[in-house]
């Protein structure tokens, strides 16, 4: 009896054995990844930040892929709340790494207290809370009027600095 056991296990281990040979060796695949590919795409996204204070912002995308370094939106809006402010913000495309935002495409942000700034590209740094960009742009606030080739904006300071401007001011007639 034991012997037939033996036998019958011996019999089933080396058809496991024999299986097991015969298979394709599993292999680890080393090779880089590709970079250039999304690893997920959203259609229609809602992004909330929300604090203590409650949502501080809601940004709308057509369209949202991530990659493996970076997060890229399509046709995005959205609107922040900053110190009793409501700020818009709209762009054809933002790519998100790490602290930055680069804003790409007929860039618009406009602040309920009647200032805007609009671009054709704008860089957004989350931990300064600043506003830069490097290329043509036109500020208003109220009636005045400032273009220029670059500026920095400290969204909490509300001080816009600016190099190469041409500025429109409406002064009061005493």
């Amino acid at each position: 009896m034991a012997l037939r056991t033996l036998v019958a296990f011996m019999g089933a281990f080396m058809s496991v054995l024999l299986f097991l040979l015969v298979q394709e060796p599993y292999e680890l695949d080393l090779k880089a990844k590709d970079r250039s590919i999304a690893y997920m795409e959203m259609h229609v996204v809602k992004d909330y930040e929300i604090d203590i204070q409650g949502v501080n912002s809601v940004i709308n995308a057509k369209r949202a892929m991530r990659f493996d370094d970076r997060d890229e939106f399509y046709e995005i809006d959205g609107v922040l709340r900053n110190r009793g402010l409501i700020n818009t913000l709209r762009a054809n495309k933002a790519i998100s790494k790490g602290e930055e935002i680069l804003l790409d495409g007929d860039v618009y942000y406009a602040r309920s207290d009647d200032f805007t700034l609009k671009s054709e590209r704008l860089f957004y740094h989350r931990g300064e809370k600043k506003l830069s960009s490097d290329t043509f742009f036109v500020a208003t606030y109220g009636p005045h009027e400032s273009k220029g080739e670059g500026f920095v904006y400290g969204i909490e300071s509300e001080i816009l600095e600016a190099w190469k401007i041409d500025a429109n001011i409406k002064m009061e007639k005493l």
